[in-house]
């Protein structure tokens, strides 16, 4: 039976023996795009993840008809009078994405970069509505927000340019979340805060520079989650990229999630808010799961109370996302609340989908 689950519910803290005998099942979190080739109707790809979710409990259904919706947005920003282009583009790869500025003489509005999720969301939580027999709490429509300087990086191309309109782009996810938060209640709608800048930034820092880079990060984070009323429900996804299943760069371990999750927690707690259950990706682009046990190390560090959602499920390599979801465990010293694939599963066609979802609830109830 599907049932929904609140991840914000806290994880026992006793002994590392006792939290991997008492905790509550692990849940399966589908990170978020769904493979393209499915039907656009929104029911009828909530009822696909429903069938073929095989028993599993599952934190939320995405809820975007389109795998690129990003790409879409990127793109459409030639039509927008308020950029011109720099570079031109069409997302097949990193190095093929297009880059914009303001125009000589605009000034840039919420308008020009609007998302427009408000309007996506209603339709999906509709659908939801019409799925709802009653038979069983089906999961809540999750809704995939993209951090505002993640958003700015891709427009602007240059960190100076991404800077500078940084803020219009906060102004503009902040609206829009707490527009669908306001409208949509806790148990209809999940947001789901996404960041590959994060991890890629970090990574590419001095070692030194990353614990005040990280708390940079985290307060940029913490915004945008405080946008919305404090009852909204939340999930942080972590990403190293996954433009045509190819990573932005390869990570060694854990420790710059560790930095920024912890960063993002101590803002959290300044604010009065609860901290989101997490996604750490453990794999990344078309690389399989880390399995040395050193990667899972600065696990150990992790600010306790926090819910972590294992991003170790790749169904090519099964006992690796076994291993990786042991190693991760062994490191917390307690279960992890959920397991995921890396990225979503815009990548992957549905029969991989499919199969990436029944190792996903097999590893789930292992």
């Amino acid at each position: 039976m599907i049932s929904r689950l609140d991840p914000a519910t806290p994880v026992p803290q006793a002994s590392a023996a006792a939290g991997l005998r008492t905790a509550p099942p692990r849940f399966v979190h589908l990170v978020g795009s769904l493979p393209s080739g499915l039907d656009p109707d929104p029911r009828t790809r909530m009822r696909w993840v429903l069938d073929h979710s095989v028993g599993a409990r599952l934190s939320a259904v995405p809820c975007d008809v389109d795998p690129r919706w990003i790409v879409g947005f990127l793109m459409s920003r030639a039509q927008v009078p308020a950029f011109e282009v720099v570079r031109s583009g069409e997302c097949a790869n990193y190095a093929d994405m297009p880059f914009y500025r303001v125009r000589r003489g605009h000034r840039l509005t919420v308008e020009d970069v609007e998302l427009g999720r408000p309007a996506e969301v209603s339709p999906a939580v509709a659908s939801r509505r019409e799925l709802d027999t009653g038979s069983g709490p089906l999961p809540p429509v999750q809704v995939s927000v993209p951090s505002p300087l993640d958003l700015a990086m891709f427009t602007l191309g240059a960190p100076a340019r991404a800077l500078r309109h940084f803020p219009v782009f906060e102004r503009m996810i902040s609206a829009e979340v707490a527009a669908v938060a306001q409208r949509h209640g806790t148990d209809e709608v999940a947001l789901q805060l996404e960041s590959p800048a994060v991890l890629y930034a970090l990574h590419r820092a001095p070692e030194p520079a990353r614990p005040v880079i990280a708390h940079l990060l985290a307060f940029q984070l913490a915004r945008v989650i405080v946008s919305a009323p404090s009852s909204a429900r939340w999930t942080l996804h972590l990403c190293h990229g996954d433009l045509g299943h190819v990573s932005l760069f390869g990570p060694e371990d854990l420790g710059p999630a560790v930095l920024v999750i912890n960063a993002l927690a101590a803002r959290l707690r300044a604010f009065g808010r609860r901290m989101p259950a997490v996604h750490i990706p453990m794999a990344h682009g078309d690389q399989p799961p880390l399995a040395d046990t050193a990667a899972y190390a600065p696990l150990r560090g992790l600010v306790r109370g926090i819910e972590v959602i294992a991003g170790c499920v790749d169904e090519r390599q099964p006992e690796l996302s076994a291993r990786a979801l042991s190693l991760a465990e062994a490191a917390l010293g307690q279960r992890v609340a959920g397991v995921a694939a890396a990225c979503g599963h815009g990548r992957r066609t549905p029969a991989e989908a499919v199969a990436n979802l029944e190792l996903a609830a097999h590893l789930a109830g292992s």
